[in-house]
């Protein structure tokens, strides 16, 4: 019931969700007058939530900037969560497909092979739905791209139970010597803030590596007063962020 109760409340709160209220709200009532305001309502918010030039802005404003890996200090752990690394249902066998953050993996490795990190820590559980004892994971499956793009199998530990972002720390911690100096947390921009408060929940002095930016750097031009697809995506994983951020700090995890 509490389940289905926060998806709920969180759908509600998304983007998509309000429009859908909005729309609903329009489709039922009778009072032309306020079916004329509720119209106007969804066409001001479907333009607003779609528009480049606006959802950039607060994405840039949220998001972890990117970050150079020649000015990155050295650290000894650097914890990749995982979470869209790879494609489960396709990367079976010996075939693998990144997935949508593919991106926290190639900057793992970046990181390594510049002597950044020296051991890298893979934290996050099956997610996927395993079809059977033999079917391969992401975090099975990230380990292989490491291993392929030359990371010492020795220097790959690996955390298999976490399911969400706060899991990711209080597990992870388990791997790490008691006094460990500051680690580095490798995950996307916009998810990073919610990471870093996670681990320092737990008593984990961690720095941030930014992956995967959704926001865009290019300069302003006319065509982002026109609304896409992508930049109402955008603003659903922003939106979705937050919440998750609101949700962590009244359950105390952060």
């Amino acid at each position: 019931m509490l389940f289905v109760l926060s998806k709920t409340i969180s759908f509600v709160l998304k983007p998509i969700g309000i429009l859908f209220l909005l729309a609903l709200l329009s489709f039922i009532t009778k009072n032309r007058t306020k079916k004329k305001r509720l119209n106007g309502a969804f066409l001001i918010l479907l333009y607003f939530f779609s528009c480049p030039a606006i959802i950039n802005k607060f994405i840039q404003a949220y998001e972890f900037p990117s970050a150079k890996i020649q000015n990155t200090k050295n650290y000894t752990y650097g914890i990749l969560l995982t979470g869209g690394l790879v494609n489960e249902s396709k990367s079976q066998d010996s075939a693998l497909f990144l997935g949508p953050q593919g991106d926290r993996l190639w900057q793992t490795v970046e990181l390594y092979r510049a002597n950044k990190i020296k051991k890298i820590i893979i934290s996050g559980g099956d997610g996927y739905e395993r079809q059977s004892l033999t079917f391969a994971t992401e975090n099975d499956k990230a380990r292989e791209f490491l291993l392929k793009s030359g990371v010492d199998a020795e220097d790959i530990l690996r955390e298999k139970d976490a399911v969400n972002t706060y899991e990711n720390a209080k597990f992870t911690k388990k791997l790490l010597p008691q006094k460990t100096e500051k680690v580095l947390v490798i995950t996307s921009g916009f998810h990073l803030k919610r990471a870093i408060a996670c681990f320092k929940k737990q008593n984990i002095d961690a720095d941030g590596f930014a992956t995967t930016p959704i926001s865009e750097n290019y300069p302003f031009k006319w065509q982002d007063f026109i609304p896409t697809m992508d930049a109402f995506k955008n603003l659903d994983i922003l939106a979705n962020e937050m919440i998750g951020l609101a949700v962590y700090k009244t359950l105390g995890y952060i």
